[in-house]
């Protein structure tokens, strides 16, 4: 947990030093990691970037779920998500195991994120799983939802949200609103549960779409600071993931939006390889960065994220160290 008082002097520096938080599945501390009440308690507390992820069904609905394996976060129910079908997973409690206060917790479905932060918040969503499938229901809920019909990069542009899709045939469980408090992210590939913050800081030159219209109309958030890189606007999206084969695909649908490479360590092999593919984002592990390969990154023109942080009052000091005066970061609260 943070100190008390210590979220406030986090946020300042961020503030000084420009960077951004992104809450890591939600408020991932104080409420169960990847529900509704997680991503609420984020954005309500100012954080209106947050992290998810994502896979299909058997059934081919796009849930938000980070485990490929059912069980840690379902206490008695196993079994793989890719195998289990929507009906199967809709009323399972995913809450309990945390806090027998969110026994009402449910797994969201992709749809219901969309629809519910659209115009309020930055999703910066992992493509979890190396299901074929994935990458291109997720493109074509992004356009049924009006997140990327006429956006630029990770910035929406001026247009009327998507009226709500009828979603009987996968109807879900409201999930209920509960709880707020410090914003909470943590990355990585494990099993484990992790609570934290990321913290990213834009690195690259500001460039727009030639046909871009300007940014979405929408309420005004309460944001750290005003970042002028598209890759941490708000509302935006940015579409991260270990495989490459997923983000290729993924960048053949989508390739306006910001894609983010998520990797080990940070070499000119990788820059050059993310530059390749297309992708404008790096986000590697947080103890390999180097003030020169983040530079290199930078003068690359890509933006860069780090993970896998587990105390932001050490992590948070030695990136601004290792930052000088170029603009990265990412960093998770406990």
């Amino acid at each position: 947990m943070v100190k008390e008082g210590y979220e406030d002097s986090v946020q300042n520096m961020s503030e000084k030093q420009g960077f951004v938080l992104i809450a890591h599945r939600g408020n991932s501390t104080d409420v169960p990691e990847n529900t509704i009440a997680a991503f609420d308690s984020a954005v309500d507390s100012g954080f209106p970037h947050f992290e998810t992820d994502c896979q299909v069904t058997a059934d081919g609905v796009v849930v938000i779920l980070h485990d490929e394996q059912l069980g840690r976060t379902t206490p008695g129910v196993k079994g793989a998500v890719a195998e289990a079908t929507w009906t199967d997973l809709r009323e399972l409690d995913v809450g309990s195991w945390f806090s027998p206060d969110f026994s009402h917790a449910r797994i969201p479905l992709l749809t219901e994120v969309l629809q519910r932060y659209w115009g309020r918040a930055h999703i910066h969503l992992e493509l979890k799983s190396q299901q074929p499938e994935l990458p291109g229901a997720v493109a074509r809920l992004l356009s049924e939802t009006g997140w990327v019909a006429a956006a630029c990069g990770s910035s929406l542009v001026t247009r009327p949200a998507a009226e709500p899709l009828s979603l009987s045939s996968t109807s879900f469980p409201q999930n209920q609103q509960q709880g707020q408090g410090q914003q909470q992210q943590q990355q990585g590939q494990g099993q484990q549960q992790q609570h934290g913050v990321d913290i990213a800081r834009q690195t690259s030159p500001d460039v727009r779409c030639p046909d871009a219209a300007g940014p979405a109309e929408a309420p005004v958030v309460n944001q750290l600071s005003s970042h002028p890189h598209r890759d941490f606007d708000v509302p935006g999206l940015t579409i991260t993931s270990f495989h490459l084969n997923q983000l290729c695909q993924s960048l053949q649908l989508l390739p306006d939006i910001t894609h983010g490479w998520l990797v080990h360590e940070l070499t000119d092999e990788r820059i050059q390889e993310a530059l390749a593919m297309g992708c404008r984002q790096l986000c590697p592990r947080a103890n390999v960065l180097t003030a020169d390969t983040v530079q290199r990154a930078v003068s690359a023109g890509l933006s860069v994220r780090a993970w896998g942080i587990k105390d932001i009052q050490v992590s948070v000091s030695r990136l601004l160290i290792v930052g000088g005066k170029t603009r990265y970061g990412s960093a998770r609260m406990q």
